[in-house]
């Protein structure tokens, strides 16, 4: 039997409704922004989140990554600028989150 492909990201999260009002060539400058409490209000969470690594790369979170995220970010103490490492599997042909940690 072989193993699950996996893999893991990094990047500062966004909510997806504040993504879209991003300039997709300022990605990683305005994700360095993008403010924990903004993160935190209801339809952000609703929308779920992505990740916004170097040079503009935008990496979509699945929904199974939301809980985890909402946790850390209350946890924190950055007020702006949250960065994620994510860890994904393989389940059933779609990447799902395994853990989300704080960077």
């Amino acid at each position: 039997m072989s193993e699950s492909p996996k893999e893991v990201l990094e990047g500062y999260v966004v909510d997806i409704i504040c993504l879209r009002h991003m300039s997709p060539s300022q990605y990683t400058e305005q994700a360095k922004e993008h403010t924990t409490s903004c993160a935190l209000m209801g339809h952000c969470v609703e929308s779920g989140y992505g990740l916004v690594g170097d040079n503009n790369k935008l990496m979509v979170l699945d929904p199974k990554a939301t809980p985890w995220v909402v946790a850390l970010l209350k946890k924190t103490d950055k007020e702006k600028g949250v960065r994620l490492q994510v860890e994904r599997e393989e389940n059933e042909k779609e990447m799902e989150t395994v853990k989300v940690t704080a960077l």
